[in-house]
């Protein structure tokens, strides 16, 4: 038996060994690679079920990186490494990981393409230089596409579109072009011609390069057909590009490969109106090292402080944080200026304090490769940073103001990520608890953990009953917290039930004055505050919390006495009132509040300061014609078109406001489908899905994102 076991395993310790090795090689040969002109920050953006994951697995795979090509339905690929991916099929956190290829290093971010983790998307795309954006050639442009293509809207971030799943028996690549051209409102460049439709897809033909690709071989080829694909996209190029069109008209040589990829790069940066759309097959391994040329060839190099400004040091911005057990707090860096070495010490522009470097990684998915020392333009996991959270700037010069510093590089055009990070509003609640009272102070820590790494989950304590509360994006973000507590840290706990996260906000504007008189050891003190509370009217539907009080100077009043710490107070008590409404208890939001005069005797505590202006703006509350605000969601649903009816029918029910309804062929199976959009309450959506199932026997699918807040009817 001992035998047996000695000529069963050590060989495989032996390949186990070779692949350690062939990928610490791979790694050190990226490290190399240290010129901003060489590197790529690229993310994968797209809606759920697109093919991030897989597409990357095929990718690390060309790269050399992995032997053998993960499957999500199997749940042993590379980038979706916690369990929680692994045993439901999708992305939960962003991940990033290392790719050299062709003497350039990519630096890729695999982002999740469910609305509940957007917060992730979000937070990757401010250190991108660029993305790809996956589309299902089946599905074309879906809800969470739509999302993610407005983020990196948001950030000016230059893509290209990989159509991938050519090999779909419903693919159609015309209807992707077209909800292309309505939906991201870009037009496209189509650089591949498909070889095939649905099942017979066996390539492309690329256009620029003038070859045909089938699977890993690309063929030099030409026919007539390939030269009028060819000079359309030429003259396409020509009609928005002035030097490819001075080239059409002036010269007699044709036009290289190099010029029109030069023209592409262009202008994805100039004008994000035009993109080019690359197609292929992951699954089969179609076109995938024809999309790493492309993010070689078409997307912006990393953006570094220029040298001019070299005597500024170094310069990083945290963008994501996560806990690991055995190297505690990780931080994934972007580097801007200076290098990172191991055991440095920079200041957080936020805390003002010193936190220190221990180590430095090179990502690997949930592996890191321990290296010395990483240089502007990449992306690096630091640890030992012991305060630092998404959103913070390290420095290593003491005398840097951020704000001034910041603005002048927009004055240069070099735009750097604005400190901080807004999280998106959370639309559902519930309260949580350990079955023992000892859990309590070990459930606080670990969602103290999981908070710093996730910022769209917040937790706040019910000051009337003394519940935890739980305020995520969905039903699935809460679940997600709630196994990462039972699997990471051993915590059996149970859930309330689930709760939309309705807001208040007033109607009218109302002032009003409150005196409170107060007596401590027989000294006696009164203070009389008056306030205002006005609604603020947002024509985009969304919602904002308050932040601080205006103060309103006059003649009579201009609270020059009044201290900071006072000032506080006051804000403390504005906030204590706001956060929970006289119709349901929820927050109030979009309200302006103002101080307008205040008058004191005696000594005053911050204290009676804060209880004052707290009793005042529920005062004003009683009297504003309070409204309830609900959050709306963008629902599509896919059915066939023979069950239309029933889901119409079903969703007014639902008081959902039908925006539209699209009648069309699904692909190669020839099938009609409709596609219903509509706007729709969120609380009217709570278990949905299984509802559709039945309505339709499991012959539909349904996709949402919220769509901001709105007044609740009547009903």
């Amino acid at each position: 038996m001992r035998l047996f076991q000695c000529m069963t395993f050590f060989p495989l310790r032996i390949f186990y060994r070779y692949v350690s090795n062939t990928r610490l090689q791979v790694f050190q040969n990226a490290t190399q690679i240290v010129d901003p002109e060489r590197i790529r920050n690229v993310g994968i953006i797209a809606h759920i079920d697109a093919g991030k994951t897989t597409t990357v697995e095929r990718m690390l795979y060309h790269a050399g990186l992995i032997r053998s090509m993960g499957n999500v339905d199997e749940g042993n690929t590379t980038m979706d490494y916690m369990e929680q991916e692994r045993e439901r099929g999708i992305t939960i956190t962003s991940a990033a990981i290392t790719i050299p290829w062709i003497k350039h290093r990519i630096n890729l971010i695999d982002t999740p393409g469910h609305v509940d983790f957007t917060i992730e998307v979000e937070r990757s795309l401010r250190v991108l230089d660029g993305a790809v954006a996956i589309l299902d050639a089946s599905a074309g442009v879906e809800t969470q596409s739509l999302t993610v293509w407005r983020q990196a809207n948001r950030y000016h971030v230059p893509r290209f579109i990989y159509i991938n799943k050519m090999d779909k028996p419903t693919a159609d690549l015309s209807m992707c072009l077209n909800s292309i051209r309505q939906k991201f409102a870009v037009e496209p460049l189509l650089l591949h011609i498909p070889i095939g439709h649905g099942k017979q897809f066996t390539g492309m033909i690329d256009l620029l390069n003038e070859t045909k690709i089938l699977s890993n071989d690309q063929i030099k080829f030409s026919s007539e057909f390939l030269t009028k694909e060819r000079l359309k996209l030429i003259e396409k190029l020509a009609d928005i590009d002035d030097k490819i069109a001075e080239l059409l008209l002036f010269t007699d040589k044709p036009i290289s490969n190099i010029q029109l990829k030069q023209s592409i790069c262009r202008l994805m940066i100039r004008d994000q109106r035009f993109v080019p759309v690359l197609i292929g097959s992951s699954l089969k391994n179609i076109g995938v090292q024809t999309l790493l040329d492309a993010i070689i060839d078409y997307l912006p190099n990393a953006r570094i402080i220029p040298g001019s400004l070299s005597n500024l040091g170094t310069l990083i911005y945290i963008f994501k944080t996560i806990h690991d057990r055995q190297k505690q707090p990780l931080s994934f860096a972007r580097i801007y200026s200076g290098s990172v070495k191991r055991r440095i010490s920079l200041i957080n522009t936020r805390t003002n304090e010193k936190e220190q470097i221990n180590k430095v990684f090179l990502p690997f998915a949930d592996n890191m490769e321990d290296i010395d020392e990483i240089r502007a333009g990449s992306i690096a996991v630091l640890s030992g940073l012991k305060e630092a959270s998404s959103g913070d700037i390290l420095v290593s010069s003491k005398k840097l103001d951020l704000d001034t510093f910041l603005n002048d590089l927009k004055q240069q055009y070099i735009f750097l990520p604005d400190p901080g990070l807004e999280a998106p509003t959370p639309v559902f609640f519930c309260t949580i608890e350990t079955y023992s009272e000892s859990g309590q102070k070990q459930l606080d820590f670990a969602l103290k953990n999981i908070k710093r790494e996730d910022p769209s989950l917040r937790v706040r304590i019910d000051e009337q009953t003394g519940q935890t509360i739980l305020l995520g994006m969905g039903e699935l973000h809460i679940d997600i917290i709630r196994d990462r507590l039972k699997r990471e840290y051993g915590l059996e706990t149970y859930l309330g039930p689930l709760n939309v996260n309705y807001r208040e906000m007033p109607r009218k504007f109302i002032q009003q004055t409150i005196v409170w008189n107060s007596t401590i050891n027989e000294k006696h003190a009164t203070i009389s505050i008056t306030l205002s509370i006005e609604p603020i009217i947002l024509d985009d539907k969304k919602i904002i919390s308050f932040s601080q009080i205006q103060i309103t100077r006059s003649d009579e009043q201009n609270f020059e006495y009044l201290k900071q710490e006072h000032v506080e107070a006051i804000n403390h008590g504005v906030r204590l009132a706001l956060s929970t409404g006289l119709i349901k208890g929820a927050e109030v939001v979009n309200v302006q509040v103002k101080l307008h005069d205040i008058q004191l005797t005696g000594y005053i505590s911050p204290a009676l300061y804060s209880a004052a202006a707290s009793d005042c703006v529920r005062a004003c509350l009683r009297h504003a014609d309070c409204v309830l605000l609900q959050p709306m969601m963008r629902v599509e649903v896919i059915c066939v078109a023979d069950r239309t009816q029933i889901v119409l029918d079903d969703l007014a029910r639902r008081h959902s406001q039908i925006i539209d309804v699209q009648q069309g062929i699904s692909g190669g199976l020839q099938e009609s489908m409709s596609t219903i959009i509509t706007r729709t309450p969120l609380a009217e959506l709570i278990g949905y899905s299984s509802t559709l199932r039945t309505l339709t026997s499991g012959q539909a699918d349904f996709t949402f994102a919220i769509d901001g807040y709105e007044p609740v009817r009547s009903h």
